[in-house]
């Protein structure tokens, strides 16, 4: 597995694994009222902002979608271990909390 640190941030998301989502980012994607077709489709385009080794096989990412009506940002846990990426959660940043582009505190 290669290690955060090395990497390059931002980057573009290349999906290795088995993409899994849970029942909550359903739940998010109704409140924001995103369907599911465009949520899978802004994927495809997301940038890797963030991202930390929060188990032996375990990185979690949190990822920028700009190719939608507003930005998003979406939380995946990178699991090596059982060859799947799981999407636990998705939200619009607020802007007070985030620089302009939506990438950095």
């Amino acid at each position: 597995m290669t290690d955060p640190a090395d990497s390059t941030i931002p980057r573009r998301k290349v999906w290795r694994h088995e993409r899994l989502i849970t029942e909550h980012v359903f739940d998010k994607l109704r409140t924001i009222d995103c369907g599911f077709a465009e949520f899978a489709a802004a994927l495809e385009l997301a940038e890797v902002i963030d991202e930390r080794v929060v188990a032996d096989d375990q990185t979690k990412e949190l990822l920028l979608v700009i190719d939608w009506i507003r930005p998003l940002h979406v939380v995946v846990v990178v699991d090596d271990r059982h060859e799947e990426e799981r999407i636990v959660t998705v939200y619009e940043p607020e802007p007070g909390r985030w620089d302009d582009e939506y990438r950095k505190r």
